[in-house]
């Protein structure tokens, strides 16, 4: 019997390294077919999965996320456009396909981007087309469909963050307030400075009158700064316990996705909703998102962290095991990890990308925990921003790899 069935894997029978472009569309395409369905609606019902983080960030980022989300989805159609008639690796590409890979790329960006549609210094929406027309390079360059190990979403959010990160609209500070969700200008926070954090939830926050948004430091900063050893202490010292009461909104912020943050990734109940519905249209394997989460929440947990910060920093392996932290306040610290990363939204929705991950059960429970482990090491010591970003860009490097040592079985 088959390692798994044609419909849960459409690229199953597609060989790991295509020796020609063409034909690894032309196999994923062959594939599908046995199953009933076609390339679009393949592409479509994974749309439908991630409608529920695209919406929660529409309702919490406003018409700003519309507009960033439409820039990059016109770019990239317009650069497909121009690369499909490039060689045989354009006659490859398909723009159901990489409308779709547009759309993860746009949820992983800020709305904040959609700011000034003024060409100046200062104008930092031209990242949103040019997003979109490196992601249609970066799919010529890698194989298109059925072909590219590395996943081109992945590839062109990390040069963007090499090249911009350190601009300040690629870190998203502002989140609407409840009375303005879906409609309110995610830009307009007035002149008061950012609140250092929120001691109450979103949901019962006061609202604060003649604007849209509030401004914050989002959770991701906070921990990556501490977890690296570059916070700043208040007074003399900065514990764990301070930084989880003190500097870091409710949990349930995240859960909702009211923390600043980009736009589909930061609601965890919304992207566990559209992950659970790509389970259940047996679009996706549920060992990568479920090996994935479990392995880093256990790597978290043991991997060495600051237990305190003074002149420097005092790092612990098992943190929850030092007396005065506890297990209870160590998987709280995990819970912030998790819920303030991408890493849901890796899980469910690009690690799961049919030409990433390896064509066979054993294959991907190794990936998936390869992508686990590494995620939570370049959380605490790189950014929890992208942390897991990097994770599936080191672990697909090796999926020919473990597609030539674990060969799937053959069908008959």
């Amino acid at each position: 019997m088959a390692e798994s069935s044609i419909q849960s894997d459409p690229t199953a029978a597609v060989d790991p390294i295509p020796s020609a472009p063409r034909a690894a569309y032309a196999q994923l395409a062959a594939a599908l077919g046995h199953s009933g369905m076609t390339v679009q609606r393949y592409y479509l019902l994974h749309v439908l999965g991630a409608i529920f983080p695209l919406a929660a960030g529409l309702v919490m980022y406003g018409w700003r996320a519309a507009l960033a989300m439409i820039a990059v989805l016109v770019s990239a159609a317009g650069a497909i456009f121009v690369w499909r008639r490039i060689g045989l690796r354009g006659g490859q590409l398909r723009y159901a396909h990489v409308l779709w890979l547009a759309l993860l790329l746009a949820m992983m960006l800020p709305a904040t981007l959609a700011s000034r549609f003024v060409l100046d210094a200062s104008a930092h929406w031209p990242i949103l087309p040019l997003a979109g027309v490196m992601l249609a390079i970066f799919c010529w360059l890698l194989g298109g469909l059925g072909a590219g190990r590395i996943h081109p979403v992945v590839t062109t959010y990390l040069v963007i963050v090499v090249l911009y990160g350190g601009i300040n609209p690629m870190t998203p500070r502002q989140v609407l307030q409840r009375n303005e969700v879906g409609r309110g200008d995610l830009m307009d926070v007035g002149r008061a400075p950012p609140a250092l954090t929120a001691q109450d939830a979103w949901t019962k926050r006061p609202i604060v009158p003649d604007h849209s948004a509030t401004a914050e430091v989002p959770a991701s900063q906070f921990l990556s700064e501490y977890t690296t050893g570059r916070v700043s202490p208040d007074r003399v010292w900065l514990s764990l316990e301070g930084l989880l009461r003190d500097r870091l909104p409710p949990l349930e912020d995240l859960i909702l996705g009211a923390t600043p943050g980009p736009i589909g990734t930061g609601s965890a109940i919304a992207i566990i909703i559209g992950g659970l519905l790509l389970l259940y249209r047996g679009l996706i394997d549920f060992r990568i998102p479920l090996i994935t989460v479990v392995v880093a929440m256990v790597a978290l947990l043991v991997l060495p962290v600051p237990v305190v910060i003074t002149d420097h920093p005092e790092w612990r392996w098992l943190a929850g095991h030092v007396r005065g932290i506890g297990w209870s306040m160590g998987v709280t610290f995990v819970n912030y990890e998790i819920l303030a990363s991408p890493l849901l939204f890796t899980a469910f929705f690009l690690a799961t990308s049919p030409s990433t991950r390896p064509l066979t059960r054993r294959g991907r429970v190794i990936y998936a925990m390869l992508i686990g482990m590494l995620a939570a090491v370049f959380q605490l010591y790189v950014s929890v921003a992208f942390g897991p970003y990097l994770a599936l860009m080191t672990a697909s490097l090796l999926t020919p790899t473990l597609d030539k040592w674990l060969r799937p079985r053959a069908l008959v």
